[in-house]
């Protein structure tokens, strides 16, 4: 792995800890106000909703501290999905500064997926030419 490869590796791991962050930190932002209910009422029903919005993140932390070619495509079509809810987010009540957060980190994110991506998918057009060639 080039120097170029682990300073982007190392922008993806950060920015995927930050996309999650900020999942956590918009659910409490856009959700009930904290008048609304118990302080430790809101609290709980806040982290159970950040828990169910993070889950299918957790099952890339692996991939984001070892990537593979794989994996990290994967990733990317993933968190695809959750720019559809970024979006849907800033046009909801209260969820302006939250979708906005959500949406920052989760095109970060896409962006350093792709350029992590793009020497491996050089290097595979080479090698298919090549074969092409042989033939």
């Amino acid at each position: 792995m080039t120097n170029k490869q682990t300073n982007i590796n190392k922008k993806l791991k950060l920015h995927y800890f930050l996309l999650i962050a900020a999942v956590v930190v918009g659910t409490f932002i856009s959700g009930p106000k904290i008048s609304s209910m118990a302080t430790g009422q809101w609290i709980i029903s806040g982290a159970i909703i950040s828990f169910i919005s993070i889950f299918p993140l957790l099952f890339f932390i692996p991939t984001v501290l070892k990537p593979t070619v794989r994996g990290i495509s994967w990733f990317g079509f993933f968190i695809l999905a959750y720019m559809v809810w970024g979006v849907l987010k800033i046009f909801s009540p209260n969820g302006l500064i939250a979708g906005v957060l959500i949406s920052t980190f989760i095109m970060t994110s896409f962006l350093y997926t792709v350029i992590w991506l793009r020497p491996f998918k050089k290097e595979f057009k080479k090698q298919k030419k090549e074969q092409e060639d042989e033939f």
